[in-house]
């Protein structure tokens, strides 16, 4: 039941997050309310409130997987221009502040300020624009073959599949399970693009 009134919920305003930027309280605020009046909370709606948004708004529930950092600031020190692309709101810059990623990207494009999400060429063509690269230029790193894979390649970048689950599936891209995979993978990919392979 309650996973169907949120399926209701998103049906219903889930796009118009896309209005609250910069206003994302207001936005879920709305959404609390909208959810609490189809499963009939008549009580303590204000409290409940607040204990769920406490909950999304505590960065410590946010984990890294154990690699993130040590392989992005090697990347960087290495030469590379990070940016990220992701299906998130304004929570996201917070996350990243917390966690230090905010130094480590050049760049961040997420779905909420960009008015659409991963697959839609839309979000890729924000943070090409913002990076100034060609999307020739570019390699997307991703988990989601839907939204990062096939996004990526409809948008012209190069894709790598982060396989962290070794699910099955075939993809015409680079695979790798873990970040740590990630430095040699464009060192060869580079290599490649040198030779004209």
């Amino acid at each position: 039941m309650v996973q169907q009134t949120l399926d209701v919920g998103n049906e219903e305003i889930g796009r118009e997050i896309y209005q609250y930027v910069g206003r994302t309280e207001e936005y879920w605020r709305r959404y609390d309310g909208l959810v609490m009046d189809r499963l009939r909370i008549r009580d303590h709606r204000e409290e409940l409130a607040r204990t769920v948004d406490a909950t999304f708004d505590d960065l410590a529930n946010v984990h890294l997987f154990p690699e993130t950092l040590e392989v992005l600031r090697g990347l960087r020190a290495s030469g590379y221009h990070l940016g990220l692309i992701s299906n998130h709101n304004d929570r996201l810059l917070k996350i990243l502040t917390y966690h230090g990623l905010d130094r480590l990207l050049e760049t961040v494009t997420y779905s909420q300020e960009a008015g659409a999400e991963k697959p839609d060429p839309r979000v890729f063509a924000k943070a090409l624009q913002r990076a100034h690269c060609e999307p020739s230029h570019a390699i997307h790193v991703g988990d989601s073959i839907g939204a990062d894979v096939e996004g990526a390649h409809r948008s012209g970048l190069q894709a790598v599949w982060l396989n962290r689950r070794h699910e099955t599936g075939t993809v015409d891209c680079v695979t790798i399970h873990s970040l740590n995979e990630l430095p040699h993978v464009l060192e060869m990919m580079n290599g490649a693009a040198e030779h004209g392979t």
